[in-house]
């Protein structure tokens, strides 16, 4: 174990920007396969159906990522809400075909996993306390995410070390905070104590609309999924900052530095006072704190408003897996479910109608961004045939998102397609 929590610490002392040519130059781009299912009605398909779905997703798998993996295995995945039925399916995650292909290329665990949520329910961050995470855990297996379910191997929650696998997957803190320079929105990341335990991370996300961030897709699967309770508060602003009124100098360097203008240091006060309006949690005032020594700390405040900036989110999603993912792009494969594909995301508990005539299938690459981007190329192409006249809401904000990361970081979006059939 103390083994396992050196290698974390090692990972995140990164704190310089690292991103792969792969991510920024034509012609070393990272090649995306497009995994076509023909006219298989995926949802409900037979296991035999998912079995053949299965080999394919692993002949896949291997094109973008010919090499060997060392080491504790995370198939992160979204289990759904309680009466979410359009939900991802374990069959095409996991099973003997994938802990085959896994176990030969290396991998001495596997897991599925994913994190608490900021919201109420039984996958909920407060239903689940650190010492115990029965509600979600009760939720997975119910749902097919076992080891004696239709996935055949354990689930962890990954800001949960209590639901870690001895010998298999293990991880001991709930989320681990960091630094990273170069990010332009945030100085300071929680991550997820399970995904930053994982040496080689399978990212199984599902597409649907969304109604902040225009869809659901890869990245958000890494960005809200794979990030701590406060990372998620950062990302819904949420995440304030608070002044302790005997360690604070009152020298105004934090008012100074932060890029909204949300603090102000009144003439007769101590300490500065935060406009929550304004505050987006990005952690640079404590990041330029002189004194240094607990004088601000972050606190998480309930999300009482789940629109508020919501027309930054997809920018703030962004900024965050480039964070979370800072020098472990390599050993990240994406891979998005398209079938079954919803308005809503399946965060929502509620039974929803899928909205497509036909299954797009699976792309597998990568870069996330890029993945995401030929997602909505092909939904709002596919709704085009159906005669849809929709606001293409997804696509403006897909579109926005890669033409920020292009413009920030010089991250691709358009990259080689190799495209194969279910067979």
């Amino acid at each position: 174990m103390k083994k396992r929590n050196k290698e974390v610490t090692v990972m995140l002392n990164m704190n310089t920007l690292r991103i792969p040519d792969q991510m920024r130059l034509s012609k070393k781009a990272w090649p995306i396969v497009y995994v076509q299912p023909k006219d298989l009605d995926l949802w409900h398909a037979s296991s035999g159906v998912a079995s053949l779905v299965g080999d394919t997703l692993g002949t896949a798998i291997k094109r973008v990522h010919n090499k060997s993996i060392n080491g504790q295995v995370l198939l992160k995945v979204h289990i759904g809400e309680p009466n979410c039925i359009t939900r991802m399916r374990p069959e095409f995650v996991v099973g003997s075909w994938h802990q085959r292909f896994l176990r030969e290329m290396g991998a001495s665990g596997i897991v599925v996993g994913d994190t608490t949520v900021a919201y109420s329910g039984p996958r909920g961050h407060k239903k689940n306390p650190v010492g115990h995470a029965s509600k979600y855990l009760r939720l997975a297996w119910k749902h097919g995410w076992s080891r004696k379910g239709k996935a055949g191997v354990p689930f962890v929650v990954l800001d949960r070390p209590v639901t870690a696998k001895s010998d298999e997957f293990e991880f001991i803190k709930e989320d681990i905070c960091f630094k990273i320079e170069g990010i332009k929105n945030f100085k300071t990341f929680y991550v997820a104590g399970g995904f930053a335990a994982a040496d080689f991370v399978v990212n199984h996300a599902h597409l649907t609309l969304h109604g902040l961030a225009g869809m659901a897709g890869c990245v958000k699967s890494i960005a809200m999924g794979c990030s701590g309770l406060n990372g998620k508060l950062q990302m819904h602003q949420s995440l304030l900052p608070h002044f302790d009124a005997k360690l604070c100098v009152g020298c105004g360097q934090c008012v100074e530095s932060c890029p909204e203008d949300a603090l102000q240091l009144n003439e007769g006060n101590t300490c500065p006072t935060v406009n929550p309006e304004s505050c987006i949690g990005c952690g640079e005032c404590e990041a330029v704190c002189t004194v240094g020594q607990g004088a601000i700390k972050l606190r998480g405040e309930e999300i009482t408003n789940w629109d508020r900036g919501g027309q930054t989110l997809p920018v703030r999603m962004a900024d965050y897996i480039i964070g979370l993912m800072n020098g472990r792009w390599d050993n990240v494969v994406h891979i998005l479910h398209m079938y079954a594909v919803t308005n809503r995301c399946d965060c929502v508990n509620s039974k929803q109608k899928p909205f497509l005539e036909k299954d797009l299938g699976f792309l597998i690459g990568k870069n996330p961004f890029a993945v995401d981007r030929l997602a909505t190329k092909l939904l709002a192409e596919a709704l085009q045939k159906q005669g849809h006249n929709n606001d293409e809401t997804f696509l403006k904000s897909t579109k926005n998102s890669s033409g920020y990361v292009h413009a920030t970081y010089g991250i691709i979006t358009e990259v080689p397609i190799e495209k194969i059939s279910i067979s």
